[in-house]
């Protein structure tokens, strides 16, 4: 088709593309022009096309001066070539869990939630989790594509036909394995056997760290009462009790399994429960009592060994990684699965909302983890981050003042937190103090625009600017529509 080509496209039904160097060069690395571009006048000048040639690109350039445009109806179609399965890497399509295995694993696990509302946790029951989650591991592991398949947890789960308790359980043992395996790989590749005990313990961990629930009596309710919301502050704690009589169960397991809920350090706001000081007192007050029982030494010295964690705050990187990964996929496991008082939310707008509400709850690195490593396996190979995306960023001066950013996506490369970005403008935060500090939203009378649209490459900074918002139209929609008028009008 030519520019002298009857189909004219309204101009109302076009948004201004940014022809830059930097545009281009994506476009040569990438090997692929994503959108359909149009001069001003609503002619087409390249239609989307993969292996262009220097001379498509020298056409464009012709027309830098005036303008080129795309169709706004496809900035949300127009994504790298994640969509594309034609292009994946090898591997990347399989499907990694068996469905058959999966799914008896889903309802052994419901069958010990039952078993544990009557009875107490023992010996034998550690034993089977432990070769439950041995065998889930080891299949995983042996699966050639394991660091790049795709986690069909939910399609799995979805007609598996379990309660919600084996479903959030098996949800957050599988997410949390995945986490930790790529992690791992990524940073110590070539020692995988010696991995394998982190690997089972943080596993372990997933698995019982809501265990104490069963012994719970709590609504089905998001808004629970002042009461009802600190029985829920105990389950960390009594899902640590439930296991003491175990000894197979290790004791780094069960320091996780106390601190699940707290992926930060510090006693301050931005952590959840238990509140430390309270946990504290009650380890105290159990430990006496087991003090004063005969053959009660082990599980003394057990909860000695937590005290001393707790008062010194002794933790190394490795166990505060764990802790955010135990956390993350214990959020992930929740969104995705109906309650009583809402249906599942979908896996990309799950990823979404956990970091959006990131800012305060985890670092740059936790999710890394989640987003680079397992991400676009949890949402059969889409990206959440994507080219023409409004997206929220952080930066901390050298006064540690923090400053946020919205800027429109340019590229995404290998890792989707570490897109290359273009700013728009800057805005004001408006901050929440509630059981912890959030964002809760974003104040657009603090808006003031970059003229200069500024560039940067996240992923070559290694600064401290992090994507920490996705500007989604159904997560916030007046937030989008705002920023999208702000973008076309600049």
């Amino acid at each position: 088709m030519s520019t002298n080509d009857t189909n004219i496209v309204p101009r109302e039904k076009l948004a201004k593309f940014e022809l830059t160097e930097e545009s281009l060069n994506s476009f040569r690395k990438n090997n692929n022009i994503p959108l359909d571009l149009y001069n001003k006048d609503g002619q087409i000048l390249i239609h989307k096309k993969r292996n262009p040639s220097e001379a498509d690109f020298g056409k464009l350039l012709k027309f830098e001066m005036q303008g080129v445009y795309f169709l706004i109806s496809e900035l949300k179609k127009a994504k790298p070539s994640s969509h594309d399965h034609t292009f994946l890497e090898p591997g990347r399509t399989t499907k990694l869990f068996d469905q058959e295995k999966t799914s008896r694993f889903a309802k052994q696990s419901q069958a010990l939630i039952e078993d544990l509302r009557k009875t107490s946790f023992s010996s034998d029951q550690a034993v089977f989790v432990q070769n439950s989650v041995n065998e889930l591991l080891t299949d995983f592991t042996s699966n050639p594509d394991f660091e790049l398949g795709i986690f069909n947890i939910l399609e799995i789960l979805g007609v598996a036909g379990v309660s919600v308790e084996s479903e959030l359980m098996t949800k957050r043992t599988v997410v949390a394995m995945g986490m930790k395996v790529r992690t791992r790989k990524i940073v110590n590749e070539g020692k995988e056997e010696s991995n394998k005990k982190d690997h089972l313990s943080l596993m372990m961990a997933s698995y019982l760290a809501d265990v104490g629930y069963s012994r719970l009596d709590i609504k089905n309710n998001p808004k629970l009462t002042k009461e009802e919301y600190a029985v829920v502050q105990q389950h960390p704690i009594i899902s640590y009790l439930m296991t003491l009589p175990a000894p197979e169960i290790d004791s780094h397991v069960r320091t996780l399994i106390l601190n699940h809920h707290r992926p930060y350090r510090g006693n301050g706001v931005n952590n959840n429960f238990p509140d430390p000081r309270s946990l504290f007192t009650k380890l105290m007050s159990v430990r006496d009592k087991y003090n004063k029982e005969v053959g009660k030494e082990r599980i003394s010295q057990d909860i000695e060994l937590q005290l001393h964690l707790q008062e010194n705050n002794v933790t190394s990187s490795s166990f505060e990684e764990d802790i955010a990964i135990l956390s993350l996929a214990s959020e992930y496991a929740s969104l995705t699965s109906n309650q009583p008082w809402r249906p599942a939310f979908k896996s990309s707008i799950a990823l979404k909302m956990i970091l959006n509400d990131s800012f305060f709850s985890y670092s740059n690195k936790n999710i890394r983890h989640l987003l680079d490593y397992v991400g676009s396996s949890l949402t059969n190979n889409e990206n959440i981050v994507n080219f023409g995306d409004f997206v929220i960023t952080a930066s901390v001066d050298s006064e540690r003042r923090a400053h946020f950013d919205i800027c429109i996506v340019l590229d995404v490369g290998r890792y989707q937190t570490r897109p290359k970005l273009q700013r728009i403008c800057s805005i004001n935060p408006v901050f929440q103090k509630g059981i912890k500090f959030k964002i809760a939203d974003f104040d657009l009378h603090s808006i003031k625009i970059d003229r200069r649209k500024a560039i940067m490459d996240l992923a070559l900074q290694a600064g401290t600017t992090r994507v920490i918002y996705i500007i989604d139209p159904e997560l916030n929609p007046a937030l989008h529509e705002a920023v999208y008028k702000i973008n076309m009008a600049s």
